[in-house]
């Protein structure tokens, strides 16, 4: 390759990559209310705490924008560095890439940069749960159960059963504090929690943190590295089944529409069939969704302690509905996002394009 022509592959590379940034950033911020108000509705748990009450002030939906507005910017980004570097890795003796690599480099690239979503969208939920405990204080609503005295209170226990019997203890073990059905009461954790932990997790409930630093700071000393992955593999799962439900609706669509494949579709006609396709995306992942959301709580090991667990529980103390919370707001925002990202990458992509090819100091 020539030097010219590197220089023009590596200036698309970053136009796409400048471009791909802000269009993640500019749809994150337009569609985060949804997103709010989404996360708010998977979180509440009435067998937990009192209802809670949307805020009045427009600024309060955008409580955790910037962590996902990071986020995705990282994701949108490193996405065309990424399928280039695999591409090149995938291609064959002769430089070229054929379709069945083209695509699992593309499967490669879903996985790596849904990897860099996962820790801001662990901060994003921390933020927003902050949020609603925040009003609750500020209301003066206690929760129906105390978790910071039920945690005491099963360690305090569970030491003293260690020490009759001679038992060990591990450094820094995990708690499970889980709900009965029918009485809504703690059952006794299993392990201990580590003071410095307990300590922690009583300062940041009596100090809600708002910030995106103080929420990762609170995150570390709470929850440790593991408070930064939590839901991993469910949201693995989530944007696999978005993409593969997606494009098989959008193509079974195309084929109903217009059998022949002649390729002649309206506009009209495209946008019903995306909308179409957002609505069987929802239906279809909305309870992989939820057990994000709730996977990916503070309090998840103490009151649900597995998937499992969190699952049955949340289908029978607050019903199978539960499962498909924050539906509506998730579907406007999947439905939008789409355009929204084009037109901005179409714009970003035309100004960063015209400005590297202008050169201010060269000699007319």
């Amino acid at each position: 390759m020539s030097f010219e022509n590197q220089m023009a592959t590596e200036q698309n590379l970053l136009t796409a990559m400048i471009a791909g940034s802000t269009a993640g950033i500019v749809q994150t911020a337009v569609t985060y209310p949804f997103e709010y108000m989404k996360t708010v509705s998977q979180i509440e748990n009435t067998k937990l705490y009192p209802k809670f009450e949307y805020p009045d002030v427009l600024k309060d939906y955008f409580r955790g924008c910037s962590a996902l507005c990071i986020g995705n910017a990282l994701k949108a980004s490193s996405r065309f560095l990424v399928f280039n570097s695999f591409s090149k890795f995938m291609a064959n003796e002769s430089g070229k890439t054929t379709a069945p690599r083209v695509v699992v480099a593309g499967l490669m690239t879903g996985f790596v940069e849904t990897l860099w979503v996962i820790p801001f969208e662990n901060i994003k939920t921390t933020l927003i749960q902050n949020a609603i405990y925040q009003q609750r204080m500020e209301n003066n609503i206690q929760p129906n159960i105390d978790i910071i005295k039920t945690i005491n209170k099963a360690t305090n226990k569970q030491q003293q059963q260690n020490t009759s019997t001679g038992a060990r203890t591990t450094k820094r073990p995990t708690t499970a504090a889980t709900l009965s059905p029918q009485t809504a009461n703690p059952v006794i954790p299993k392990n201990v929690v580590s003071e410095a932990r307990r300590s922690a997790l009583a300062y940041y409930n009596k100090n809600v943190q708002s910030s995106l630093t103080g929420v990762v700071k609170e995150i570390w000393k709470t929850r440790g590295f593991k408070g930064f992955t939590q839901g991993s593999l469910i949201t693995l799962l989530r944007q696999s089944m978005n993409s593969m439900v997606w494009f098989s609706s959008y193509n079974f669509l195309q084929q109903f529409y217009d059998p022949s494949r002649s390729g002649t579709f309206s506009t009209i006609a495209l946008t019903a069939m995306g909308l179409l396709s957002s609505c069987a995306v929802v239906a279809v992942t909305q309870p992989l969704d939820v057990l994000k959301t709730r996977m990916q709580t503070k309090d998840y090991k103490i009151v649900y302690r597995d998937i499992m667990t969190c699952t049955f529980k949340t289908c029978m103390e607050e019903g199978f509905s539960k499962m498909f919370a924050g539906w509506l707001p998730r579907l406007v925002k999947v439905s939008t996002s789409g355009t929204i990202t084009i037109l901005v990458y179409d714009v970003v992509q035309k100004g960063v394009g015209l400005a590297m090819n202008e050169h201010p100091f060269a000699a007319n």
